[in-house]
């Protein structure tokens, strides 16, 4: 049975965490209930138009892990507490902004001429249920370990439990005619399988083996490319990365030498110097901190690219969100983000592959507010390694994404 998110954040408030909803937002005893439905409903409905598209899931998804960090454990605690309900709905405001953007008045009217509130009391109602829905999803995302597909299976799930709470005319107000025009990222239409034209029969000798000198060869350029990456576009403008070609940076820390040997010249390329990702964030701050700082140095981040393409799982989150928060903390800093890949496969592809990459973590920043220009993505391929491609363990270590400071003023 799909989780019921709806039946969830009630259950979560409670009888007594109902009752001080309803004092605190001026609500009748027996209207509270249904007020809160329906201010969960249309947040769902909100999210359900963002997991539209590659970019708003992956907004969701860092505001929903994000979300894990608040404590709404005692939520009858919190509306009574007139500074705690007001930060709550600081949140709450922030969160509604994201999912309705412009169309924010608009559903705060629908959702007022429905309940009978004015403006002040809708939009404080929004602004608990937005927070309490964020957080009940990001506690799914961390148990279920879901990526940006499974959140969008998640929300399009809802359609069926918040039906009837939702206020009519709000559907208009987002731009569909009903919940069933929700639908998630276009999925990857199926390659279509051409049917092999029969070999033309031939009365001469060439013609009785050629044809089956050149299946043989099919046949090995088949296995030849099976044994070496694919890049795919999976119709979302990411990537689909086969098995062989699965990113994990993990907290291995690559050899800190300035140089690393090139496995088919034996000539010395210089990489900086390269700082694993045991901890991003303290070793990041430490270097903006330094008087003197090589501009060379990398700081590789913890991410994974999964096999079904460039939406990173929950867990490869911490890394960047940390990125994220110090890129805000620190105005004045540009930073460059930079795509490795191993040596398998053709040069340019893999340079291609890499900068795929790296534009995909660039997205994930510039969707929690970092700005684009502060931000610069590039493809190295597989020009600067740090390890010896001749090795799985060390192609392991030569598929990485690296951060560097661009730019930094205090």
């Amino acid at each position: 049975m799909a989780d019921n998110i709806l039946d969830m954040a009630v259950r979560h408030l409670g009888s007594a965490g109902m009752g001080a909803l309803g004092n605190a937002l001026g609500l009748p005893a027996d209207k509270s209930e249904g007020a809160f439905s329906t201010g969960v409903a249309s947040v769902l409905a909100g999210m359900m138009g963002k997991a539209g598209s590659e970019s708003g899931l992956g907004s969701l998804l860092n505001m929903a892990t994000k979300s894990t960090e608040m404590d709404l454990s005692s939520p009858g605690d919190i509306f009574a507490d007139a500074g705690r309900m007001s930060s709550l709905q600081d949140v709450g405001g922030n969160i509604l902004g994201s999912l309705f953007g412009n169309k924010e008045s608009g559903v705060l009217n629908v959702i007022s001429s429905a309940l009978g509130l004015d403006s002040t009391k809708s939009g404080s109602l929004l602004k608990v249920a937005a927070p309490v829905v964020m957080s009940l999803i990001g506690k799914l995302v961390k148990s279920k370990g879901l990526n940006m597909q499974g959140l969008a299976s998640l929300l399009l799930g809802q359609k069926d439990s918040i039906k009837s709470y939702i206020p009519a005319g709000l559907m208009n107000e987002l731009g569909v005619k009903s919940l069933d025009d929700f639908t998630g990222p276009a999925a990857e239409a199926a390659p279509r399988q051409t049917a092999a034209t029969p070999p033309v029969e031939r009365k001469s000798g060439f013609g009785k083996w050629l044809w089956p000198l050149l299946i043989a060869l099919a046949v090995l350029w088949a296995l030849n490319m099976c044994a070496k990456k694919e890049k795919v576009d999976d119709g979302t403008g990411g990537v689909v990365i086969e098995q062989q070609e699965e990113v994990v940076v993990d907290d291995t820390t690559p050899p800190p030498a300035d140089t690393t040997t090139t496995p088919d010249t034996g000539t010395e390329t210089p990489v900086g110097t390269i700082v694993g990702s045991e901890d991003f964030a303290s070793s990041f701050r430490a270097y903006l901190a330094e008087a003197a700082r090589d501009p060379n140095k990398e700081f590789l981040l913890k991410i994974v690219f999964p096999t079904d393409g460039t939406m990173p799982t929950a867990a490869s989150l911490p890394d960047v969100q940390a990125l994220i928060k110090i890129m805000q903390e620190n105005p004045g800093l540009s930073v460059i983000i930079e795509g490795h890949t191993d040596s398998d496969g053709d040069a340019a592809a893999n340079e291609e592959l890499s900068k795929t990459r790296a534009e995909a973590v660039k997205k994930m920043l510039a969707d929690a507010g970092v700005q684009a220009v502060r931000v610069t993505a590039v493809g190295v391929g597989a020009a600067k390694p740090v390890a010896d491609n001749n090795t799985e363990d060390g192609k392991q270590k030569n598929r990485r994404i690296a951060v560097k400071v661009d730019k930094y003023t205090q």
